[in-house]
C-alpha cells in the first residue's frame, strides 16, 4: 500500500552512510520526490524485540499519485489519508533526522496509503526515504494518531522494502550480503513484522548484521 508524492522540494540535508559501499555522491532528486534538510538528531530508533522471522507480508511499496488538497482531520492526515506526505508533521519528522555526511541528501520515496474513511485510530502509518549512492540506505519511519513515533532501526540499512500492512503492523524485508556476495546481489535476507501497540511499537524479525 504506497503513495507517490505530489511534490517536488530539494533542500540540503544529511544522511546515513550507504551500507556495503560509500559515496559521497548527491542524487537528484527524482520527478515526484522531495528532498529535506536534517535539522536535529535522529530519534535512535523504535524499540525492538527480536525473534524469529515471521512470514513476509504481500505487495511492494512503489509510489502512486496523490492530488494536493486541503482536508484533514488530525495532524498528519489529508488528500484523504492518515498520513499526508505533503504534512507538516511528515516534513518536520524527516528533517529530524541525523546528519552523518555532509552535502548528502535524504529523499521521500513513498508512504503508507491508510484511508481516513476506515478511521485512523490505532493505524500504524509508515513514510520512506533514501540516501545517496549506488546501494542507498533506507529509513522507515513510524507514524500514528498524528504523531510521529520514530524510525524503524537507529541506522538506515541498503536492500530495505515494505512488503505491506494491516491497521497496527508493517512487514519490512531486509537484505544484506554474504561474504561471497557482489553488492549487486545480496543473499541475505530476512522480514521484520513491527506492531503498534498504543503508542510503542515492537519487531519480530531478524535485523540485518552491522
Amino acid at each position: 500500500m504506497k503513495v507517490k508524492l505530489s511534490i517536488a522540494a530539494a533542500i540540503a540535508v544529511i544522511a546515513g552512510a550507504v551500507a556495503g559501499c560509500n559515496t559521497t555522491e548527491q542524487p537528484a532528486a527524482a520527478p515526484g520526490s522531495t528532498v529535506v534538510t536534517s535539522r536535529a538528531p535522529s530519534p535512535g530508533g523504535i524499540a525492538i524485540v527480536s525473534t524469529p522471522a515471521p512470514s513476509a507480508g504481500s505487495g511492494a511499496a512503489t509510489a502512486q499519485a496523490s492530488p494536493v488538497t486541503a482536508s484533514s482531520t488530525e495532524n498528519g492526515s489529508g488528500h484523504g489519508l492518515c498520513l499526508d506526505l505533503n504534512s507538516a508533521l511528515a516534513h518536520s519528522a524527516v528533517v529530524s533526522l541525523a546528519p552523518q555526511l555532509p552535502g548528502d541528501q535524504w529523499v521521500v520515496q513513498a508512504a503508507s496509503d491508510d484511508p481516513i474513511a476506515a478511521g485512523c485510530s490505532g493505524v500504524l502509518s509508515w513514510l520512506t526515504v533514501k540516501g545517496p549512492g549506488i546501494h542507498p540506505v533506507t529509513h522507515i519511519l513510524f507514524f500514528t494518531g498524528g504523531t510521529y513515533l520514530g524510525t524503524a532501526t537507529a541506522q538506515p540499512y541498503a536492500y530495505t522494502t515494505v512488503l505491506g500492512k494491516t491497521r497496527d503492523t508493517v512487514s519490512v524485508q531486509y537484505k544484506w550480503p554474504e561474504p561471497q556476495d557482489p553488492l549487486c546481489c545480496p543473499t541475505g535476507t530476512s522480514t521484520v513484522t513491527f506492531t503498534l501497540n498504543g503508542t510503542t511499537v515492537t519487531a519480530q524479525g531478524q535485523f540485518p548484521p552491522n
